[in-house]
Order: C-alpha cells, then sequence, then structure tokens
C-alpha cells in the first residue's frame, strides 16, 4: 500500500498575499464593473455570478497584504451599487439578519483575541466581505419569487457552456481555466478517475455548486413558469457536470436533492420526519459500538473518498474541545493527520470563533427553515409553493454538505447569496395568493404583500 504524503501548504491558502490577473480575467472584471453600473436594477446580480461561475477564484489583487479576489471585489462594487439606488433601505431586518451579523462580529472578536491584535480582526474582516457582504447583496436583490427565477435562469443558461468545458476536461485532462492561473492545468485523478473542476478552486466545490441549485430549478420546471426549454437543459447538464468532478460529497449531495424534491407530496408532515429522524439516529448512537458520526467513514461513492477523515475529524474536535471552545483555536495540525484540513463547515464554525460562532451559525441555519416553513404553509401558489420547497432543498443539501466539506473560493460567495434570497423571500406578511393553469406560464408572486 502507498503512503500518502501531506503535500507542502496543504491546508493553507496558496495564494495568500500574492497578485495574481490574467490580463482577460481583468478585462472580464472590467466589463463586470461596467455592467453592473449600465445594466437596470433587476440584472445587477448577473457581473457577480459570472465572475463567480466562470473565472477560478484564485484570481485576486493583493495590496499591502490585503487580498482583494476578483469575486471580492465585485461584491464590494454591488454593495456600493445597491446602497447608491437605496435597495439597502428597503430590507425589513429580522431574526435571521441578527443572527448572520452576530456571527460576523463574533467572528471579528474571536479572531482579535487569537491573534493578539489587529493582524487577526484584518484578515477576518476579508473574509466578513465574501460572507455578510454577498448575504446583503441577496438580501437586498432578491426580493421577489421573480428575482430568485432570474437568477436561476442565469445559472441554468451558463451551466450548458460550464458543461462544455468540464465534458472537454473529462475528455482531454486538461484544464482550459489554468491559463488564468489558480487551478492545475492536468485535471486531479483519483483511483484512475478524472475530477474535473473547471474555474472552481477544488472538484468538490464545482460539484457542490451545480448540485445545490439544482432542486430549485426543477422546481421551476415544475411551476411551469416559462422558459421551460432552458430549464431543462439546465436540469439536464447540472448533474452531469456533477459526475463530471468524480466527487462523493457533489454526488452524495445530488442524490439528496433529488430524493428531497421527492418529498414535495409530504412537505407538512416535514416536522415529524425531522423528529423521526433525530430519534433514529439518537438510537443508532446508542447501540452501536461506535459513535453515529463513524456512519460518514462509510461513504464511498465514486471511490477513494475520505470518508474517514471525516469521521475522525469530528470526533478530534470533540476530544480536543478544551483547545477551541472559546475563541476557537490556530491550529488543529496536532490532533492527527491532516487534521489542518478542516472538511467539515460546523467544526470549521467552532474551530474560528468557539462554542458561540457554531451555536450562532446553527441557529441562523434553523431560523431560515423555520421561516421556509412558515411561509410554505401561509402560501395560496402553487408556484410559489413549488419554489419554496425548492429553496428548503438547497439549504437542506448544503447543511448536509456541511459535514463533509467546509466551503472556500467562489462557493462562500454562492452560498451566503442564496441563503440572503431565503431570508428575503420566506418574509411573509401575508398569505401568498396565486393559482399556476397547466400548460400556461404564469409568473410567480411576490414574496410579500409589499412587494
Amino acid at each position: 500500500m502507498t503512503e500518502r504524503v501531506m503535500p507542502e501548504h496543504f491546508g493553507g491558502a496558496l495564494w495568500a498575499d500574492q497578485t495574481m490577473a490574467h490580463p482577460i480575467g481583468l478585462a472580464a472584471l472590467s466589463v463586470a464593473l461596467i455592467a453592473l453600473l449600465i445594466l437596470p436594477r433587476r440584472y445587477q446580480l448577473f457581473p457577480l455570478i459570472m465572475i463567480a461561475v466562470a473565472l477560478p477564484g484564485a484570481q485576486r489583487i493583493a495590496i499591502f497584504s490585503l487580498d482583494f479576489t476578483f469575486v471580492r471585489i465585485l461584491i464590494l462594487a454591488t454593495l456600493a451599487a445597491i446602497f447608491l439606488r437605496g435597495q439597502l433601505r428597503e430590507i425589513r431586518w429580522g431574526l435571521p439578519d441578527n443572527l448572520i451579523l452576530a456571527v460576523t462580529l463574533w467572528n471579528l472578536l474571536a479572531s482579535g483575541m487569537l491573534s493578539g491584535g489587529f493582524e487577526g480582526v484584518i484578515t477576518s474582516a476579508g473574509g466578513a466581505i465574501d460572507t455578510f457582504g454577498a448575504y446583503l447583496i441577496g438580501r437586498a436583490c432578491l426580493r421577489s419569487f421573480e428575482d430568485v427565477r432570474r437568477l436561476l435562469l442565469w445559472f441554468a443558461a451558463l451551466s450548458l457552456p460550464m458543461l462544455a468545458f468540464f465534458a472537454l476536461e473529462q475528455v482531454s485532462g486538461r484544464n482550459l481555466f489554468s491559463i488564468f492561473g489558480g487551478v492545475p492545468e492536468e485535471t486531479l485523478a483519483r483511483n484512475g478517475r478524472l475530477r474535473a473542476q473547471g474555474p472552481f478552486l477544488h472538484p468538490i466545490m464545482a460539484g457542490l455548486c451545480w448540485a445545490t441549485i439544482l432542486p430549485c430549478l426543477i422546481a421551476l420546471w415544475q411551476s411551469r413558469t416559462g422558459a421551460r426549454m432552458l430549464i431543462g437543459a439546465g436540469i439536464v447538464s447540472m448533474p452531469l457536470i456533477v459526475l463530471a468532478t468524480a466527487s462523493s460529497t457533489p454526488v452524495v449531495a445530488l442524490m439528496c436533492a433529488l430524493a428531497g424534491v421527492a418529498f414535495y407530496s409530504w412537505r407538512h408532515y416535514m416536522r415529524s420526519l425531522a423528529i423521526a429522524m433525530v430519534g433514529v439516529l439518537f438510537v443508532l448512537h446508542l447501540v452501536m459500538e461506535m459513535p453515529v458520526w463513524h456512519l460518514l467513514s462509510r461513504i464511498d461513492i465514486t471511490g477513494g473518498s475520505t470518508g474517514w477523515h471525516r469521521y475522525n475529524l469530528i470526533q478530534q474536535s470533540i476530544n480536543h474541545f478544551g483547545e477551541w471552545w472559546a475563541f476557537g483555536t490556530k491550529a488543529t495540525a496536532h490532533w492527527g493527520w491532516g487534521m489542518q484540513d478542516i472538511t467539515n463547515e460546523y467544526v470549521l464554525a467552532g474551530v474560528d470563533g468557539g462554542v458561540v460562532q457554531l451555536l450562532l451559525f446553527a441557529m441562523f441555519l434553523a431560523v431560515l427553515f423555520l421561516r421556509l416553513g412558515r411561509a410554505q404553509r401561509m402560501t395560496t401558489s402553487v408556484a410559489a409553493s413549488r419554489l419554496l420547497w425548492g429553496l428548503a432543498v438547497m439549504l437542506f443539501v448544503h447543511c448536509v454538505s456541511f459535514l463533509a466539506v467546509s466551503y472556500f473560493g467562489q462557493m462562500v460567495c454562492i452560498f451566503y447569496l442564496s441563503v440572503g434570497g431565503i431570508a428575503a423571500v420566506s418574509e411573509v406578511r401575508s398569505p401568498l395568493k396565486g393559482r399556476v393553469r397547466s400548460g400556461r406560464a404564469v409568473p410567480l408572486p411576490a414574496a410579500s404583500s409589499g412587494l
């Protein structure tokens, strides 16, 4: 058996404090910034989505050790645009907004406490732009179901050329996006299978991007709200991109997405099903020789999966609870082999900010589910009901994926943009009315009576 060797810089930021900007990338960034200025309000998210999906996440400009990735630059520019247009004043602040703000502020405080100065705060401030900034953009720009539908159609359209790039990478073993830097020229392989990644920093991130969007696109198809040819093409192309990544986590996410969509008829019983699932896991934890999270070590869909590492990471975080419970910890490499690779979003939340940050993050996700459930019960529109369910399934897929990976690169922006939209459209002040007539394209209703 060949011993695995940990590569240099493993678990670290390989391109930190380095300017990596290809001329084509700079041109694309310039076009995106100009488009942000001249496009009407309903299209203001398109430049950010284009940069996030079509350019490698390592493209950045470093100024005095401050990293401004192209995605981060677009986030700042979009925030400035929506501020000048007065869109931030339209946000009706609520509990999920307070929770995600608390997560951001606590992370800044915890980073300062760990570093003993402003160095850690400055580093965390960049992450705060990517997270809270993207969330605010989603909150301000995705104010209605029609806004969400438009965004999903953009993703469907972008998935078609992306499928061509991923298919070419699978056939040739070469990643065309490597000309920008930040992604390898030769496609990564595991157990003889090529793991295409396109412009994403890792095949898992590439697969999860499209696997999490798929349930919402299926919801649009079932709602019959028009553009069915484009929606159908996206529904076909996204699973193919996921399979091209040859990674277990995206494939499991895809399976969860399809299973979640199939449970639409059971949507009124989800609270009971969730309680039953928790009960089953608790019983398994009592009767199994190993803890219930040891089940992660047995997941290997594509072959060569590191499921045991996922289990061991959770176990070691419990064993070393005293190190990180207050404000997190600076290092986890001494926990065991490969433990500097935090492939669990929940563990990462604790390692970055202690128990408080972990609980706040978990409460934020729980509140989003509760808001979606309330909106689902109040709506009288089939189209709105379908899309709300698609958003709930998307959030569920993210939560399941967090057990096996922590987001980085473009996926951070995509996730927080999505949950910002969920917080906006689940803000219900009166029953959502409307109906869908079979065979006809019917516009989706607004998210609330105020829109």
